[in-house]
This record gives C-alpha cells, structure tokens and sequence, in this order.
C-alpha cells in the first residue's frame, strides 16, 4: 500500500500525543536508570507513528542515550554478537525500528528472539507498526510480540484542539475561520492527512490570513489532495475501488444491501471488496453500515468522479431509496442532483410525492420536497387539502401540526405566508392538545406573525413556543422559534439577541438530526455577523450553509445564499462581486418572489453606482412588481433605492416625499441602518435639503440609539458621528467618523464621511484639508467601482479653489517618520496582518530581523501590540493614502 502523502514528515510540528510522549519519556528515564523494556507505537496509516519515533529519538539524545538503528541490528550476521558488544561497554542504549510490519518473516522471528535474550539488558526497544492491514505471517509474530514483551501505545485520532493547534501554526494565524476549521476537521484527526491538507492549501494559496484570522479562499479541495487520495486507492482491487467509488454519494454511513443494490452486484461479491476497503483503512464499520474513516478522503473520492458518473450514481441511488422507503429529504437530494442539465426536475419529484402522499408522514415529506423544489404554491395548496381533509382525531391533529410547522420553517427563508399559516393555526388551536403539538403550533404562528409584519406579535409568540419547546423538549420548536427572534432581534436593531438566538439554533440544528436537518440557521447567522462588521465570517458563514444545503439537495434555497452573499460584498465594497452574486440570485429565484424583488432592487442601487442610470430604474420597475410586505422584502428595501435613484436624479424634493414612509418606521425598525450605516447620513442629507429637521433629527437619534447598545461596532459609531455631524454641520464629528469607519473595513461608508468631511472643510476654509479629504474620497470610490459618486467628487475638486503649497504632505501621525525605511515595511506588513515568519519571507530577511523591526515600531509608537500597531499605522497611513484601508 503506497502511503505517499498520507506519512507525517519526520520535521512536521504535530500537536497532542502529550500521554503518549510522558509515557516514553517515562520508560527513556528507566533506561537511563539501567532498566531495560519494548514498547511499540501501534495505528493505522497516517496516525503518525513515525513522527513520534522521531520524537523519541530525539529526546533519547538529548537524554545523552546512545541509539542504535534496528534494521542494522538485525542485518547483522550475527546480532547477537552485536548486541554484546554494545553492552559490555556498560551504558544503556535504544534501538529503534520503523515499519515493522513490512519485516520478512525470518526478520520478525529473529526480533522476537533478540528480545526475549536482551530482556534483562539495559536495552529499550522501540518498535512502530501499522496496524488494520493485511495479516501475515510476520504480523502474527509482531503481534505476538507485541502481547508479551512490550508497553503498547495505539495512537488513536487527534481531538479539535490538536487539529486547530496544527492549522493555526501552519498559516501563522491565532484562530481559524469556521469553515477552514471544519475542514480540517473532516481530517478525522489523523495527523498525516492534515499535514497533507495543510501543506496543499498553502501551495495553492487557498488560506488567506487577515488580523491573525485564517480563512478560506474557495471551497474547493486542493489538487494535491485529490490527486494523492486517487493515487491511494490504486492499490485496491477493481471491485474495492468500485465499492468506495459508489459510496461516496452516501453522505452517511451506507448498508451492504445498499451498496449491492447500487453498482447491481452480488452480495457476497460486495461483501469481499468491502472487506477488502475495511482490511486496508479506507473503510471502516459503524453502527449504520459502512463508512469511510476520515471524512475529506470521502469528499476527494466524491470530487474526482466524473460528472456523467455522479449524476448516474444520484439517479440509482434515488431510485434505490424510493423502493425501501427511504426518508423523503434523501430522496429528494439524490433525485435533485441526479438532475440532467434542463431535466423537469419537479415532474420526478411529483411523481414520487404521488406515491408517498398517502401516509402521515408522507403529507409532511410531501410539503418539504414541493418546497425544495421550489414550488410554494403546491406546497401552499397540498398544506389547504390537509387541512380541510383531515378529521378531528389526535392522529389527524398531529398531522396537520407537522405539516404546518414544515411549511411555516419554508416560509421562514421565502418571506411568504398569504395568511395561510395564521388562519390554520387558528382553526387547529383548539383541537391540539399535547405539549408537543401546542409549542409547535406556538413556533408556526410566531412565523405567520413575522412574515405579516407584525413584529411585536412575532417576538410574543417566539418566545412563548421557545419556552415551550423546552418543556416538551422539542428541538425543531425551539430551533425554529430561535430563527424567528433573531430574524426579529435584527429588525429591531438588537444585534446582540440576534447573534444569540442565531447561535443557539446553530446549535439546535446540528443536535436534531434528520428533523431539523434542513434548517439553515446560517443565513441569520450571516446578516447577523455582517451587521457586526464581521464581514469575513459572514461569507464564510453563506458558504458553509450553502454547501451543506447542496449536499441535502435543497437547491430552492441558492437564490437566497447568492442574495446574502451579495449583501455581505456589497457591505465590503466590492461592487462587483456583489453585482455577480445578485445576478445569479435574480436567475435562479422563482418570477415576482419576495428574495427576488428585494435583489432586484438591490441590483438597481449597484447600477446606480456604476452611473448606469437606465438600468438601475428598469431594475427598479422589476423590482417594484414583487411582494415588498413580507420579513425579506419590507417597503424599505424599494423606497430606499427608489428615493436614492431620485436623489442622483436631481428630485431631492421628490426623493423624501417617497422616503417619508421610511422615517416614520426607522424608530421601531432601524433594519435598514443596521444593515447599511451610511445610509443614516444621506437620509439626514436628504431630509436637511427638502427642510425637514425634524425627520432629519430622528434618523440621528435612531443612530443614537443602535450606538448605545453596541458601543463595539465601529460602523455604527462612524454612522452615528457622520449623521450627526451633516445634521450640525459639525467638521469634527465628521472626522471622528472616517477614522472609525476606517476599522469597520466598509470602504463606502468611510469615502462618504471622506467627502464630506472635505466639503466641510471647505465650508470653514480649510482648503487644504478639503482637498486632501475628497481626494482620499475619490481614490476610495473608483476603487469600488462607484463611478456616480467618483465623478459626483472630481466635479466638487473642479470647484475647489486651487492654493499655494496644494502639494504640501500631511502632517504625520507622530511617531512615523522615526521609524526607518525597513521599520515602515515592517510595520505595513504587520498592519496586512501578515506574522512575523510571512513578514520575512516577503522581505527576505530572518525572523530575528523581524522581531526587532517591529520592537522598534513599539517603542516608537508608543504601543504594547500588533493590533494597536495596525491601528497607528493605518491612521498614518490611510491620510496620505486611502488605499490602503
């Protein structure tokens, strides 16, 4: 069996195995002492056998222990004679041997005998074998060995901790984003394999480190990986690899009958090639059937199939699963991505539907696969036919309440209700009467409450279905009625009950199982997190959902993935992007849904940015033909880039007549501030041209508000400076504002305090200061792609009166210009967020260069670490040169 790629490299750092090392440094300490023993290092590939030897070795010498090599020693003629001589001279010694399962029989004999005959010499033995793979004659005699004369020590997987120790030294980062942290995770803890993810996400430049945070650039596997676990599976017959090949379309642990039934073999033929995978590690039993031992080599085998293959794979599997009755959510996933490219997907899953209908829980399953499928409308009508058709028994009562509560959880992603909801909810309440039954009714009429807009009732309701999911011990109750406050908490501008509630059904949602396995707490996580100005972690948080949501087949969520998605960029200033995203969400949502109205009017404010007027109204009017009274597409959504678009027209006047709506609710729903921040100080710019103070005043006490509650988040800070600061013409405030947008890493937010700062400035007379401000302004927005507001800037530097010394430099932040010319570069790189080790590398000097480098810019500074050091250096940095934030 090759172990190429798989093997821990002898210099490789590998975290954990502390009981394993004090138990070999315990018997290094007998041998010094004159005690002699055996121990062998037993696991299976990959576990790192060798690195620990190597270990050990180590500190045998440092030990001042002589170590003799086992492969010389049973090489020799006479061994024996050997082993006399080296012990006549008196001192202790290690012999050490590697691989030992790869021993010639006679070799493994002659082993045991040299131990049995050195068993009251000063000699230590150290053995590592594989273990799980093929037994010979050689690995009875070890094992045997092994039984008697030694101390074994089975490495078993590395837990979290050690994975995250390993992933966190590798990039030089503190922590890992959560989706680069479960990917290393899928490792399964054998060291071997995340030294062998970690070195090909580096080499393929996958990981991007920022403020001492790893995270991934794309969620696809590193070639190395794949090409290695290909290469592994060589050594397996044809029909072993077929065997692994057809499981790897299970993301679970699969049945032989499953597996004979897919590739359409015999049994007992399937049963020699699994035997054969579980012989040789790549499989391995669970409770549920057969499994593959680390997960990411399941995601490899999975990735190098063709595509033809692993649509094939997905159609015999669905098929397979619909004749044993199989959970609907599975079916569906496999009948979605065996999907040929323009197949009537919902025609097979309405025919499956047909025949599982007839059952209780096939009305439920039914209302999941119609909602997979995207067709809401079915989904509606089947949840009326139950409703109207059922009797008044328990039974019938249990039914409609999990039919409900499926539909309510679909409607909770999509905005939609039509009253459906409410109105059941009604009917049935007085008919249910288990605890179960009554919080799940609780937790959909907390949903219909959310999506007819009545926030107050929604908050009422979730609550009351949370605390009654605990007393029936629900977890789908609470887990939806969790989604829905922090839907509301988030509408409310209570980031912190929204980031809580979001959390906890995450948490919900990994426990439940198959019951809440299609629930995607990540979208409230992400707006969460972006509100936060945690931009990074709300993308990563949109993959992660996403890419579980594909695995499970639940396509008809993308169009909200992809809209998320767009927000988040949008958020960070990367127009593009963010255009991108909403294009793809705008093509895959269903025509005048609420997640597609509320992109197309987001695509409208993009277009406008890129002074693409006509297309930003011809969005609008698309926008405008959909649904905006539901939780995902409120009136503001559409009055706010409406009345934008008016404003850049010129029709300021008209622009706060179709905003008025929008100021008069910011005070219960600051949603839209909470989500964009610069939008406070155009409302005030806004409502202070059409002379409306007092409109203009609210919006600053909005800010207010959300600042007080979350005194953390720069962006709001900024926000509330800038909006208070046009209010009053304040310059100062103003300037307050730019340097905290400039942490909150929202390059829109800070350019518009830039410009008006600049403008200002110029009001008072501060030419220079103005001119300084709108350039920086400008840089930001042709940067971005925003080129309304760069050619709205270079028409107000046009109309700034040119002065005497215009090119005079600013003022630096005190402390920058003692630093030396290789000072500076330190301290900008460490400002990027590179580590000391990536500093040099891109300086080409040593680490220890790096160290005083940066001790310098410390002291003179005035700062005790690298992050008030990126703070001082970003000040500096960003008055000269915006484009570097």
């Amino acid at each position: 069996m090759s172990l190429t790629g798989l093997t821990v490299p002898r210099e490789a750092p590998t975290a954990g195995r502390h009981e394993e090392r004090g138990v070999l440094r315990g018997m290094l300490e007998k041998l010094r002492s004159g005690t002699g023993g055996c121990v062998t290092i037993e696991g299976p590939e990959g576990i790192g056998k060798t690195h620990l030897l190597h270990t050990v070795r180590s500190e045998a010498a440092q030990l001042g222990l002589r170590l003799i090599r086992g492969d010389e020693v049973i090489a020799e003629r006479d061994p024996d004679e050997r082993l006399r001589r080296l012990s006549a001279c008196g001192d202790p010694f290690a012999v050490a041997l590697d691989n030992t399962e790869r021993l010639p029989e006679a070799r493994a004999l002659l082993l045991a005998a040299l131990l049995r005959r050195t068993g009251q010499l000063p000699v230590l033995w150290l053995l590592a074998r594989r273990t799980g793979g093929r037994i010979s004659a050689a690995g009875t005699v070890l094992e045997e060995v092994a039984a008697r004369h030694a101390t074994r020590l089975s490495l078993g997987p590395l837990d979290m901790a050690a994975m995250d120790e390993m992933g966190t030294t590798a990039f030089g980062a503190t922590t890992m984003e959560p989706r680069l942290a479960e990917l290393v995770h899928r490792t399964g803890g054998a060291p071997g394999l995340v030294k062998l993810l970690l070195d090909a996400l580096t080499e393929d430049g996958l990981v991007r480190v920022r403020s001492q945070r790893a995270g991934l650039r794309s969620d696809e596997l590193p070639r190395r990986v794949l090409d290695t676990v290909a290469l592994r599976l060589n050594d397996l017959s044809e029909d072993a690899r077929l065997l692994v090949t057809a499981l790897a379309v299970f993301d679970r642990p699969a049945t032989l009958h499953e597996a004979s039934a897919l590739l359409d073999r015999p049994a007992l033929q399937v049963a020699d090639a699994a035997h054969e995978a579980l012989r040789d590690g790549v499989l391995v039993e669970r409770e549920q059937g057969v499994d593959f031992r680390y997960p990411l080599v399941r995601d490899a085998v999975y990735e190098n199939l063709p595509g033809a293959t692993r649509m094939a794979l997905h159609r015999e599997a669905a098929n397979l699963l619909q004749h044993d009755g199989a959970a609907a959510d599975e079916v569906a996933r496999h009948i979605s991505l065996g999907s040929r490219p323009g197949e009537d997907t919902s025609g097979r899953l309405f025919a499956f539907i047909e025949r599982t209908s007839n059952s209780p829980r096939g009305v439920t399953d039914s209302v999941r696969l119609l909602a997979t499928a995207g067709h809401h409308e079915e989904a509606r009508a089947l949840v009326a036919g139950v409703l109207r058709g059922a009797g008044t028994n328990a039974a019938d009562s249990a039914v409609q309440v999990r039919t409900l509560l499926a539909v309510a959880s679909a409607w909770l992603y999509t905005g939609r209700n039509d009253g459906l909801t409410g109105q059941a909810v009604g009917f049935l309440g007085e008919s249910v009467h288990s605890p179960a039954q009554r919080a799940r009714l609780l937790a959909a009429r907390s949903v219909a409450h959310l999506c007819d807009m009545q926030p107050d009732a929604a908050v009422e309701t979730g609550r009351r279905a949370l605390r009654a999911g605990e007393e029936s011990a629900d977890l789908l109750t609470r887990l939806v009625a969790d989604m829905t406050l922090s839907r509301c908490a988030l509408n409310t501008g209570d980031l912190d009950q929204a980031v809580t509630r979001a959390c906890e059904a995450m948490h919900l949602a990994h426990l439940g199982g198959r019951e809440t396995a299609h629930h995607y707490p990540h979208l409230m996580m992400a707006a969460a997190l972006a509100a936060y100005d945690e931009l990074a972690e709300a993308e990563t948080m949109v993959r992660l959902g996403e890419q579980q949501a594909r695995r499970k087949g639940d396509t008809w969520l993308r169009p909200m993935w992809d809209l998320q998605r767009a927000l988040v960029r949008f958020a960070a200033g990367r127009l593009f992007e963010a255009e991108q995203a909403a294009e793809a969400a705008v093509a895959c949502a269903e025509p005048h849904s609420p997640v597609g109205s509320t992109t197309l009017a987001l695509l409208s404010h993009l277009a406008l940015l890129r002074d693409d007027v006509p297309t930003a109204r011809y969005h609008l009017r698309c926008a405008a033909l959909g649904p905006f009274d539901t939780m995902d597409s409120a009136p503001e959504d559409l009055l706010w880039r409406r009345g934008l678009l008016q404003h850049a027209e010129g029709d300021t006047p008209g622009a706060f007549c179709t905003l008025r709506p929008l100021y008069g609710t910011l005070p219960t729903r600051p949603r839209l501030l909470g989500r964009e921040p610069e939008a406070a100080a155009a409302l005030v710019r806004i409502a202070r041209c059409a002379g409306a103070r007092e409109q203009a005043a609210t919006v600053v006490a909005v800010m207010r508000d959300l600042t007080g509650r979350h005194p953390a988040v720069r962006s709001l800070q900024g926000a509330a400076m800038h909006a208070e600061g046009v209010l009053r013409d304040d310059v100062r405030l103003v300037e307050l504002a730019h340097q905290e947008q400039r942490l909150a890493a929202r390059p829109l937010a800070l350019a518009s305090a830039l410009e008006d700062s600049g403008l200002l400035a110029r009001a008072a007379g501060a030419g220079q200061q103005a001119t300084t401000r709108l350039r920086q302004a400008l840089c930001l927005y042709e940067k971005a792609g925003a080129s309304l507001l760069a050619r709205r800037v270079r028409g107000r530097l046009k109309e700034q009166p040119a002065r005497t010394g215009g090119n005079q430099p600013q003022v630096p932040v005190p402390g920058w210009e003692s630093l030396t010319e290789s000072e500076r570069r330190v301290g900008m790189l460490v400002a990027q967020g590179l580590t000391n080790r990536e500093v040099a590398k891109r300086l080409f000097l040593s680490p220890h260069t790096v160290d005083s480098h940066l001790r310098q810019c410390f002291a003179k500074f005035a700062v005790n670490n690298r992050v008030e050091l990126t703070r001082a250096v970003l000040e500096h940095h960003t008055s000269d040169n915006p484009e570097n934030t």
